[in-house]
Order: structure tokens, then sequence, then C-alpha cells
């Protein structure tokens, strides 16, 4: 059986890629030894890193995104785009590809697709009109204006799992469709290495970095989506490390400065990292081990999951985080962050709405972030306690998707 895996073009984005690692391990485990995925990836490499990751070598490339489109309109664009992805399905078709899977968590917004969400739309449209369309692990919109009906439209055939209950309503309620199941994101499974002590106890020793010993933080480097002043927001970054040199009782920890997202442009996490290395007091530098090396997913988990507690940007950095028992605060910039880790999670206590400029330019989220940490070192073991039962129905609730994908796929019935 193969099976066409869409929107994983860049294994450097942690999250994204261990949301594919899970799906390609534990599909291909529900299915057998006999499926092979053809994988939306932009690189040979990123193809490696899940192979690397998973153990499973039956992965094959085949670019369906960042396609040019001829034409002198909108209009003509639209229609040749159409030609081009009916041309495409008939080549998956003889391949003998019987169905695709779409991931990225929350692609289908547009906090990222903008402009492009139409383009994303129909695709999805002309794909499900021929061959099954999954939609795994997804925030969907909220969309606005045209995009709404549009939206109705173009997923009314796709087979939606959600990763969170805001996700299930809206779709439910405001876009009106009906094959709209409930789930969790992908990445709240273990991944498919990740009880390999070995693995953890390397990259552990590789930093000098001791279970509980260190705080991690991930600043994101997708500025713009809290701030147009970029050089505000990494000096805000780096007063909130200062400010945890002020703690008392976390002056023997060390302080873990991690990307999450390390794909060497301007929304590159390192960028933000380097300036926190270069620009911090004397004694703040002391404690900062600022890591700047690409890893495995798994890797970056490890070090997310035996530190004392986790301040990031990056929502999946809190995912893993949580996922190994230990509290996160995240800075949301999106409806995800309330849905994936305050409802779905059960952790609304651990998110800062952290979106506008005042908030950056005024310094005022550095008082945000410095009250929660206070908050979590005054509740620290309840807030472990809480963790461990909410994680553990995530992960049924995430695999319930993948077992009912491999039952749809096999013409089983929905469990």
């Amino acid at each position: 059986m193969k099976i066409l895996l869409n929107h994983i073009p860049n294994t450097l984005n942690y999250g994204s890629s261990m949301m594919a690692e899970n799906l390609v391990y534990y599909l291909s485990k529900e299915l057998g030894e006999n499926t092979a995925f053809v994988c939306d990836s932009k690189s040979d490499e990123d193809l490696q890193r899940i192979k690397e990751s998973t153990n499973i070598k039956e992965l094959s490339g085949d670019r369906l995104a960042g396609t040019e489109i001829p034409g002198r309109s909108a209009l003509s664009k639209l229609v040749n785009y159409r030609r081009f992805l009916v041309e495409k399905v008939r080549k998956y078709e003889n391949m003998g590809i019987v169905g695709m899977i779409v991931l990225g968590g929350d692609d289908l917004s547009e906090y990222y697709a903008g402009s492009r969400i139409a383009l994303e739309l129909v695709r999805l449209r002309v794909f499900s009109k021929y061959m099954r369309v999954f939609l795994a692990g997804q925030t969907v919109g909220p969309f606005s204006s045209w995009r709404v009906p549009l939206a109705r439209r173009m997923l009314r055939d796709c087979i939606v799992y959600t990763r969170d209950p805001l996700t299930k309503h809206y779709l439910l309620e405001d876009l009106r469709l009906k094959k709209v199941y409930e789930s969790r994101d992908l990445a709240w499974l273990d991944l498919p290495v990740q009880n390999d002590k070995n693995i953890q106890d390397s990259i552990l020793a590789k930093y000098g970095l001791h279970p509980n010993e260190y705080i991690v933080l991930v600043p994101s480097g997708f500025a713009g989506q809290y701030s147009e002043n970029r050089a505000q927001y990494n000096l805000r970054w780096l007063d909130i490390v200062n400010s945890l040199g002020s703690i008392e009782s976390l002056t023997e920890k060390k302080i873990v400065v991690l990307g999450h997202v390390v794909q060497s442009d301007i929304n590159d996490d390192r960028n933000v990292i380097r300036y926190i290395a270069n620009q911090s007091d004397d004694l703040s530098r002391q404690r900062i081990i600022p890591i700047l090396d690409e890893m495995l997913p798994v890797e970056a988990r490890m070090i997310l999951g035996n530190g004392y507690f986790t301040i990031t940007g990056r929502m999946h950095a809190a995912v893993s985080t949580f996922q190994m028992g230990k509290p996160a605060i995240s800075l949301s910039y999106s409806v995800k962050y309330r849905g994936v880790i305050g409802e779905g999670l059960g952790m609304k206590d651990l998110v800062i709405e952290a979106r506008g400029d005042d908030l950056w330019e005024s310094g005022k989220i550095v008082d945000l972030v410095m009250d929660k940490v206070d908050y979590v070192l005054s509740n620290y073991d309840s807030l472990v306690s809480r963790i461990k039962p909410a994680v553990e129905e995530n992960k049924k609730l995430a695999m319930s998707q993948i077992e009912d994908i491999a039952n749809k796929l096999e013409g089983k019935p929905h469990r």
C-alpha cells in the first residue's frame, strides 16, 4: 500500500518532523511492512532524517508544493494550477497511491498561508475528488472574509482529525463540515526511538547537562508573529534570561537556549539565540548554554524533557516538555496554543497571550513571563501531577486517528 504524505517540507522544524515521524512509524505498524510512503519533502536530506528517526526505509520523495504555475492573471493561474493537480493525481494513481495524508498542524490557517490559502484549499478539493484525503492532527482556521465559504466548499470531502476541541467546534459549527473527528497532535505520542536511553545520555553529555539541573528557553525566530519590532523582540528575550538570574531558587541551574526551528533564514530560532549569547550580562553568560547545532527531533525532546521547566515561543517545544512530564510556559501568537495546550491538555494557566507590539516594546511581556515562572516554582509538584494523566489521555486520542486512518485505508468501518 502506497500513501502520499503532504506538508512535511522541512525536517529542521522539529515539531513538523515529530508529527511526520510518528505518522510514518505508527501507521506502518498498523498497516504492516508492505506500506510505502511518498513524501512531499524538499530534499533527500529531509527524507534521510525521517528514515534515521523511524528506522523505516520505504520512503521516497515527490515535491508537490512550491511549483511555479504559469498564467497572466489570477484566473488563468488557477485554471493552470487545477490542470497541474489533476495530472499529479493521475500520476499518483498510476503509482498505486491509495490516499493522501496532510500534516503540518496549522498550515491551513491565515497565520502562515496568507494569500496562498486559496491554492492550498483548491489542492485539497481536487485530490479529495479522486482519492481519500485525511487531514491529521490539525488546527484549521479560523478563516475570514471570502475564505470562509471557500474552505467550507473545498474541505467538504476531506476527513479531518482535529488536534484540539476548539478546532472541532469551529469545523462543525462554523464551517459545517461533516467528516470531523476529535483527536490530538501527533507529537504527543512517544517518538519512535524516544525510549533509547543511550540517545538521552549521549545528547545530555554532549552539552554537559544533568536532569533537572537546567531551565530551557526556546525563543522563536518567528518574531513577526509577536511584534513588528524585531529589535525590541530580541531584547525582551534577553531581559527574560537576565531576569531568571535574579531568582534565588534558580541560581544553581543552567539556562539552556535551544532552537526548535533551525532552517537558516530570517525565522531561524538561532538568530535570537546568538543575540542572547552575545548580549547577556556577565552573570547570566556564565550560566547560559546556547545550542546552535542541528539535531534529530528526539534529541531536542530529550533536552527539553530533562530540564526543570521550559519557556517557549515554539508550541511543539512545549508539547515535548509536557510529554516528558515537565511544565512549559508558552508564549502564544495564535489560537493553536489555546487549543492544544490550554483546552486539549488543560494547561490554560501556563499560556501567555504574547502577540502585540506594546507587550514587547513596553517590556510588559517580561513581567508576564516572570509571573508565570513564579507560579511554576510555587506550584511545581501539583503541576507535574496534573501533567501525566493529561498527556496519557492526549496520547490515546492522538493514536485513535492513526488507527482510524488505517481502518479506512483497509476498508474497515470507523472505530
